[in-house]
């Protein structure tokens, strides 16, 4: 009798539902808009394009041009003027003026809500047809975009290889109520954690259901097997243990820019649910991990709407009146302290084991400690300034003098963060005068004025991060200080 063929296993879709609700609850579109019309403009500009540069295009495109009827009577050389960071823009601005003209001449000005009506709109394709009535009319579509179509394939859950096919493919498997929401995490996974060249399969959280992530299939987009596959098993043994959840929080929020870069490091990028705007680092967290405000200016009400089970914060680079609000809402909260080079060991250690990463923590603490002199040598007076206009230093007892003395220089100037004159700057006579590039961004001018008025000193400018960034930075700084060779602008 002839064997029947194996069918091919179901993807845990349950499984896979509950895995990116708790990875991405907050998941939304990243697109700016507004209303509808905001809309369908800002996704026609961002083919080819990241969601982040269409929303630093589009508040002036918008003001300029509010509605359809002053977008059909624009004149295309301004719209391909004001579009032209997002690429491709003289086809994207006679898109842009032929969807006015449709919707002033045939809708009276408004988007439909209809997918036959939108899908013949001039720039209107089915993705983006599909975006426009799943974000602004609430209508369940799954719109499938490069992100998409790259991790629905390596989970498995399509073999497809054109989007409309992964697109019927998705929809086939997962009920139409969570269509919306599942867009916009699929979308999240594939820009934080599921990256194109280097997946961060040691980071995801849904790797135990990833047969690429796990090494049984190898990678759609690439080819290649991303690890090596475990061996098969015995017929008759015992079936291996699940994979063990990912330790520590799955929802973090980082108030830290040096802290956020360090946690992307340590391969947990999918588990930050929130920034800073001054959390910069790396490059492509500002299009896909969302600012809650500055370091000093948190926005308490949306931390609090994220639900992280962790918000990591620092008592110089963040406020008090912060961390007691954010602690008055329940939220559990790491606040860091870094006054010294040797603080960064302790600070290490109680940021590994709070998120769960004691590996990477005590390896980069033991790399950190074999650099500290417990008495070194003093070299030249040098003073470190950080603002202009007042000149503010930073003195004896902050971080970033410890790192200075460290690396063989004599930090001077009155203690933490004096303001200074500069009759105040003259009397401390420095040799030396670092001038980082943020927070103040230093320049050549600068340089100059004070290499006239402190002719006895070298004056180096030099990275700020580098500088300022301690625990993700503090061995790279502290070698290139003593080697004198600081990253130069």
């Amino acid at each position: 009798m002839a064997r029947a063929a194996k069918a091919r296993p179901s993807p845990p879709v349950a499984e896979l539902l509950a895995g990116l609700n708790r990875a991405y609850p907050d998941a939304r579109c990243a697109l700016d808009h507004r209303d509808p019309f905001q809309l369908v403009v800002a996704t026609i500009l961002s083919a080819q394009c990241t969601d982040a540069r269409v929303n630093v295009t589009t508040p002036a495109l918008f003001a300029r041009y509010p509605d359809a009827a002053s977008l059909a009577a624009a004149d295309l050389a301004e719209v391909e003027a004001l579009i032209r960071p997002t690429g491709f823009f003289r086809n994207k601005a006679k898109s842009l003026l032929g969807l006015g003209m449709a919707l002033t001449e045939r809708h009276g000005g408004q988007v439909p809500g209809d997918r036959e009506a939108l899908a013949r709109l001039p720039g209107v394709g089915q993705k983006t047809a599909n975006v426009v009535l799943a974000n602004a009319f609430a209508v369940p579509a799954l719109a499938v975009d490069t992100h998409i179509f790259r991790v629905a394939r390596r989970l498995g859950l399509s073999a497809a290889a054109t989007p409309e096919k992964v697109e019927a493919d998705l929809c086939r498997l997962f009920p139409e109520a969570v269509w919306i929401d599942l867009h916009h995490q699929l979308i999240f996974h594939g820009r934080r954690v599921c990256a194109a060249r280097k997946p961060d399969c040691g980071g995801c959280s849904l790797r135990p259901l990833c047969p690429t992530g796990l090494g049984r299939n190898p990678d759609p987009h690439t080819g290649l097997r991303l690890i090596e596959a475990a061996p098969s098993r015995t017929p008759g043994a015992a079936d291996p243990p699940s994979p063990a959840p990912p330790a520590g929080p799955m929802r973090i929020v980082s108030l830290v820019p040096s802290v956020t870069e360090l946690l992307v490091r340590w391969g947990l990028a999918s588990r930050l649910a929130a920034r800073t705007s001054f959390c910069v680092e790396p490059p492509w967290i500002r299009a896909s991990v969302p600012a809650v405000g500055g370091t000093k200016n948190p926005d308490v009400a949306m931390i609090v709407a994220l639900r992280p089970d962790l918000v990591i914060l620092e008592r110089d680079e963040n406020t008090l009146e912060a961390a007691q609000a954010l602690a008055a809402a329940g939220l559990r909260l790491l606040v860091l302290e870094v006054r010294s080079v040797k603080d960064c060991l302790a600070a290490l250690a109680a940021l590994g084991d709070a998120v769960g990463a004691p590996g990477p923590a005590r390896a980069q603490a033991a790399a950190l400690k074999a650099l500290i002199r417990p008495r070194p040598p003093k070299g030249p007076r040098t003073l470190v300034l950080i603002w202009k206009d007042p000149w503010m230093s930073t003195g004896p007892g902050t971080y970033v003098a410890d790192l200075v003395r460290q690396a063989g220089m004599t930090p001077i100037g009155p203690d933490r963060y004096p303001v200074l004159t500069d009759a105040d700057l003259e009397a401390l006579a420095p040799e030396l005068v670092l001038l980082p590039s943020e927070p103040y961004r230093f320049t050549r001018r600068h340089e100059a004025e004070l290499a006239r008025r402190l002719p006895g000193a070298r004056i180096r400018r030099l990275d700020g991060r580098g500088l300022t960034w301690y625990l993700s930075r503090t061995a790279e700084a502290l070698a290139g200080l003593r080697a004198e060779t600081p990253p130069a602008l």
